[in-house]
């Protein structure tokens, strides 16, 4: 019996040093993650780190800013941010999206600033994305000799914005002070779950005060 006693308490004492192990390693810097964007990471821009990324592959991102725009197009991608921001101020006077995830399945966006573009991130084509735990921001449209209100459906200004997606989660996010919308739902959009998203002071190029 003092056998089997031994056995298991070594057996209990290997598991809880698993989660242990797991536990310590969520911070930056962590070994179980191959892909690290940051100044003390193994890459320097997050479009890099997702060429050379397989799918179904964690991409830890830390501080920044980033100037770029990032596409999502491998399946099972979770990118995830640790004080990580990507802005768009720099990237062609700030056109286009900041995040673009399109045509795929099970992608994951957490712990991002996203600002300063047309479109802060949008999920298109795609399905079960979670967009969880970020604040997108100040991303309006950039259209030439064009003064508020600007046109929905013509010009681009949103935070985050689902266009044929499906099954997807949009939750815990701040959507706040984009040129119209905090959340877009359109394209025949279906089965998504909103929940737990803070919006507000959107819609100044269209008409200011009705837009959360």
């Amino acid at each position: 019996m003092k056998a089997t006693r031994t056995r298991w308490a070594m057996v209990g004492w290997l598991a809880l040093g698993g989660v242990w192990g797991c536990n310590s390693s969520a911070a930056p810097g962590r070994t179980d993650v191959r892909y690290i964007v940051g100044p003390e990471g193994n890459f320097r821009s997050i479009s890099v780190a997702l060429q050379a990324a397989p799918a179904n592959e964690v991409i830890e991102v830390q501080g920044g800013p980033y100037a770029e725009r990032v596409v999502i197009d491998k399946p099972g991608i979770k990118l995830r941010g640790v004080s990580a921001i990507i802005d768009g101020s720099t990237v062609d006077g700030g056109r286009g999206i900041g995040v673009h995830v399109t045509g795929v399945a099970d992608v994951e966006i957490s712990g991002f600033t996203v600002r300063n573009f047309e479109r802060g991130i949008v999920v298109q084509n795609a399905t079960k994305a979670v967009i969880r735990g970020n604040e997108v921001h100040s991303n309006n449209s950039k259209t030439a000799s064009t003064a508020p209100p600007l046109a929905p459906g013509v010009d681009l200004f949103e935070g985050v914005v689902l266009l044929g997606a499906s099954n997807t989660e949009v939750s815990d996010n701040t959507l706040r002070d984009n040129g119209h919308d905090g959340l877009m739902i359109t394209g025949g959009s279906r089965n998504n779950i909103v929940r737990a998203n803070r919006m507000r002071n959107n819609g100044a190029q269209t008409a200011p005060g009705r837009f959360g």
